[in-house]
């Protein structure tokens, strides 16, 4: 049984992969089995994750934490990794990820490469509405990125205290870099540098050109006014 097989046991509507019917929806979570590899919440009976494909196994140990999301106000799950921290909200699904906690799950994400299993894809709804979130630790306006320039993964970073993930985004662009995509980002940006780094090359030589042949003509219009001059002499002493 998977996510679409199952109703809220509040609402009723059909649950989605993380186990919500819709955001607003005040039920308790369908879906309680968190995933070691990247956080998500899965239906009891899952064997492999929805969001990374990863088996599932032990789950990772919530502890309490003093910050609450700065999207529904809820006290946030902090799950402890050996280099930073996830901050899970059990109401909307929003993920606050240290830098480096973020960094290690793509490192190593992308090491595992095609290797890596990969859940089967479901299309989920996409939200073209543009807002932005407030950092849960300092309360300021993050930034929006698209992350590795061409993922079409938009997430919210705070310099100080992490990225922001909307629901199954995490997944999102786990997945992301474990096809391949940020490599290829990678590549592209280099090729892109390339080609503006032999552009202006190429503009610093029309430039060094123009500069050499302006003297050369100068000398030739002062030529012509002296050959004037004295063609006007001659025919005034004549």
């Amino acid at each position: 049984m998977g996510a679409g097989d199952t109703t809220c046991p509040r609402c009723g509507l059909f649950i989605d992969a993380q186990g919500r019917c819709y955001p607003g929806c005040p039920g308790p979570l369908a879906a309680t089995l968190r995933c070691g590899g990247c956080y998500q919440r899965n239906l009891p009976d899952a064997e492999v994750c929805e969001g990374c494909g990863h088996e599932l196994g032990l789950e990772p140990i919530a502890e309490p934490d003093a910050l609450r999301c700065s999207e529904c106000d809820e006290p946030f799950s902090a799950f402890r990794a050996a280099t930073g921290l996830l901050r899970d909200c059990g109401r909307c699904g929003g993920q606050l990820v240290d830098h480096a906690l973020l960094r290690d799950l793509l490192e190593r994400r992308e090491s595992y490469g095609k290797s890596a299993p990969h859940p089967p894809r479901r299309p989920g709804p996409v939200d073209l509405r543009v807002r932005y979130v407030r950092c849960p630790a300092c309360r300021q306006p993050m930034n929006r990125k698209n992350f590795a320039g061409r993922s079409g993964i938009i997430v919210d970073i705070c310099r100080e205290h992490g990225t922001w993930f909307d629901r199954g985004e995490l997944p999102q662009l786990l997945a992301f870099v474990a096809s391949g995509g940020a490599a290829r980002a990678r590549q592209l940006k280099l090729e892109d540098d390339e080609r503006a780094r032999r552009q202006a090359e190429l503009g610093r030589d029309a430039a060094r050109r123009a500069s050499a042949v302006a003297p050369a003509s100068t000398w030739e219009n002062r030529r012509l006014v002296v050959e004037e001059l004295l063609e006007l002499l001659w025919q005034i002493t004549r």
